[in-house]
């Protein structure tokens, strides 16, 4: 039951914050918006949408699972769409459902939305690694265990292909990741599965994460457009970092969305740089307004492709 209704943690965390700080202060930063900055960072969407569609198709190909670029794109945005606004990974059950009911197998199904997660959990996992080392006097324990996941991380995403006691620890991982209402009527073939996860090479993995290094870039520019219209003038490099690390705590299953723990996260990095408690909050709700649109265009892209449950 705690389990269940563990993302209500992070919007008592956003209440307490917004207790503190009080309504007034952030209308009136919001209120004093650089619209020029704004309109960019929501534009930076559609290229960004469209890279980590890019992947998922690039990925299934490689499956001989052959979809439009424009196919993927809308199903991409409606698992996108419904993993932002619920506490679950009923997002990447969308995109397991969509190709289900296009006679794929669950197994083959779900290499293709795995390795999209992987990459950028490896990715937010490795980059929030690097921003935690600016900060080594505060976070000595928790750099070295970070530096152990990954290195563990590392080892099973190479080994997978020849141990099969790995193969026994990635099973446990996927019956994490399907839902145990989900595994009867799903029927999981764990063969077909490695059979699948075995056809990507050395090259495919480095493509995919060139391509994921592309989409963060993308989004990293837009949040920094989006500091930049409210005010905050804090180096590049560093905003980077907080954001990764924002990022990375923000896939807790404490929150929806990320709300609460970014604002939190955010919070702490801000104030080595004197940022006003008001500008923070409010960049982090301008953050949150990138998240809405998001789960707006997935709606839109959910009536042009509707998904059978």
């Amino acid at each position: 039951m705690i389990k269940k209704y563990s993302f209500i943690i992070g919007i008592i965390i956003f209440l307490l914050i917004l207790n503190e700080l009080g309504s007034r202060e952030i209308i009136d930063v919001l209120g004093k918006i650089n619209l020029c900055y704004f309109s960019l960072a929501v534009f930076l969407l559609l290229p960004l949408l469209f890279i980590k569609a890019y992947r998922w198709n690039y990925l299934k190909k490689k499956q001989n699972i052959i979809s439009s670029l424009k196919d993927s794109f809308l199903v991409n945005n409606i698992g996108l769409a419904i993993g932002l606004v619920t506490p679950g990974r009923l997002g990447e059950l969308t995109k397991i459902l969509y190709l289900k009911n296009r006679s794929y197998s669950t197994g083959q199904s779900l290499v293709s939305v795995l390795m999209d997660r992987l990459a950028d959990l490896f990715f937010l996992l490795f980059f929030s690694l690097i921003g935690l080392v600016f900060f080594f006097s505060y976070f000595k324990k928790t750099i070295l265990l970070s530096a152990l996941i990954l290195f563990l991380f590392t080892l099973i995403f190479v080994l997978v292909l020849k141990n099969n006691l790995i193969q026994i620890i990635l099973k446990k991982i996927l019956d994490l990741i399907i839902p145990l209402r989900y595994k009867k009527a799903w029927s999981l073939n764990y063969h077909d599965f490695f059979k699948n996860l075995k056809i990507y090479t050395l090259t495919n993995y480095f493509s995919t994460l060139l391509i994921t290094v592309i989409a963060w870039l993308i989004y990293y520019f837009q949040s920094f457009l989006l500091a930049k219209s409210i005010g905050i003038n804090i180096p590049f490099f560093y905003l980077i970092m907080a954001m990764t690390v924002a990022g990375f705590i923000a896939l807790l299953p404490i929150s929806v969305s990320g709300l609460g723990t970014r604002e939190a996260t955010l919070i702490f990095f801000f104030s080595f740089f004197q940022v006003p408690l008001e500008k923070t909050v409010g960049f982090s709700l301008l953050i949150l307004s990138m998240v809405l649109t998001i789960a707006l265009i997935g709606l839109i892209c959910w009536s042009i492709k509707s998904i059978r449950f």
